[in-house]
């Protein structure tokens, strides 16, 4: 034998398509007062559950909001940032390798301070986490396999200051850890963060069924009772009954207000992030290809997968037809941001050419003055057109990182008072309720 029990949602709904039948029902048998009493104890309830029920969703919807926008938001951040800061220690530390023996001190500077925000983000998105999240096992990679990078680096980076070849294996290991490991490590925790916030979203601007729906079957039966008695008594409407119908009306549209405005305002912080995760997948995929055109020159003419992986992650970010790509899936995104993406596409553009001329060097056999282009300062070379890329992509994520922020703290604002609000209103029109019937009641004494 099985026993079919229905949703919530189901129940409301055939209250709400009968709420005749139901007050019928409560006023059917002994005397008058009794009826009223029973009927007076059913809306008493239906408002009590609607209360309950709206404090319920009103905590849910805007904790979802609060989250997205403090702890998801800023693990997300955290794992953008910490993602960006392990491409660019590896790209950074490619660079210095090129240069031969001690590497410039701007570039170990970098690279130790690439080092330095890694660890810092990775121990903030950690502390972040709650117990048994599954975002644990990254981070827990990162933690475990970025050390050992880091000693093949600094190994590496020995044998090079001592003139000899076998630094080329030791970056090779560390290049490959990187770029196998703990890079897919990261973008793992970034897209669980991306879907966690997606998640809350949807949330926090979710259509409140349950409070609507049973709300709406209390009123129809505050409604049907009035006009009942009005006929049965021929007297005017109740107006204890009028009043608690008119107060449990604005607390429904309270509702549906409130969730609309916050939806509007999400879906406005959601084009944000977004157009702020592609930018982050561009910048990373920038950094790969920066990775990629100095190992091209430490392998001295051996680095055609090296190129390929430039050529690669450029059109991750260009488009294969120079128009789609990353900067495409952001521009649409987020379509105030067209003047910015046109000015990183414009900066990819420039840094591409400068790494032809690179090329043209390197295989024309003019290595040192190669060398140069991607680790001088020289404004025309590979490495000043990179740092402006840089620049304009920083730029730009930080721009829409502040507007999501912005958006999402509208939508919270959008949601005060949700809590209790609507939940004190439903409670006054329970005493108004009651005050009406017991006024009817008391008419019979």
């Amino acid at each position: 034998m099985s026993v079919t029990v229905a949703p919530a949602t189901r129940v409301a709904t055939d209250i709400v398509g009968r709420p005749r039948q139901l007050v019928q029902m409560l006023r059917a048998g002994s005397t008058t007062p009794e009826r009223l009493r029973r009927v007076a104890a059913a809306l008493v309830v239906g408002c009590l559950l609607t209360a309950l029920v709206s404090v319920l969703g009103g905590l849910a919807h805007s904790g979802a909001v609060r989250d997205s926008g403090t702890r998801i938001a800023a693990l997300d951040a955290d794992a953008a940032e910490l993602y960006r800061s392990l491409a660019d220690a590896d790209a950074t530390a490619t660079r210095g390798y090129v240069s031969g023996g001690l590497e410039p001190a701007a570039v170990r500077a970098r690279y130790d301070d690439d080092v330095a925000r890694a660890a810092d983000r990775l121990v903030q998105a950690a502390s972040r986490l709650p117990v048994g999240d599954p975002a644990a096992v990254p981070v827990a990679t990162i933690g475990v396999q970025f050390p050992v990078y880091a000693g093949l680096m600094e190994t590496a980076r020995t044998y090079n200051r001592q003139g000899l070849p076998l630094g080329q294996s030791y970056l090779g290991s560390a290049s490959r850890l990187m770029r196998s490991t703990i890079l897919p490590a990261a973008e793992e925790l970034r897209r669980m963060q991306t879907e966690a916030l997606a998640a809350a979203y949807q949330r926090g601007g979710a259509i409140p069924f349950a409070v609507l729906l049973i709300g709406v079957a209390v009123l129809a039966g505050m409604v049907d009772h009035a006009v009942l008695e009005r006929r049965r008594t021929n007297k005017v409407v109740n107006t204890g009954l009028l009043a608690a119908a008119a107060v449990l009306v604005v607390a429904l549209l309270w509702w549906v207000v409130a969730v609309a405005v916050a939806g509007d305002r999400l879906d406005g912080a959601r084009q944000h992030s977004d157009a702020a995760i592609a930018l982050d997948d561009a910048r990373a995929a920038v950094l790969q290809a920066r990775s990629n055109e100095s190992l091209v020159l430490v392998a001295r003419g051996g680095g055609g997968s090296s190129e390929q992986g430039f050529t690669m992650q450029v059109d991750r970010v260009l488009g294969p037809d120079g128009h789609s790509g990353l900067l495409a899936d952001a521009m649409r995104s987020a379509p105030g941001s067209a003047a910015r993406v046109e000015a990183i596409r414009t900066a990819l553009e420039g840094w591409r050419d400068a790494h032809r001329h690179v090329r043209e060097l390197d295989d024309g056999g003019q290595y040192q003055q190669a060398v140069a282009s991607i680790t001088g300062s020289d404004p025309a070379g590979s490495s000043a057109a990179f740092e402006r890329l840089d620049a304009a992509l920083g730029s730009a994520i930080d721009i829409e990182r502040g507007a999501f922020t912005v958006a999402d703290a509208r939508a919270d604002s959008a949601l005060t008072g949700l809590t209790t609000g609507p939940a004190v209103l439903v409670l006054l029109a329970a005493g108004l309720a009651t005050a009406g019937i017991g006024r009817r009641v008391g008419e019979y004494r």
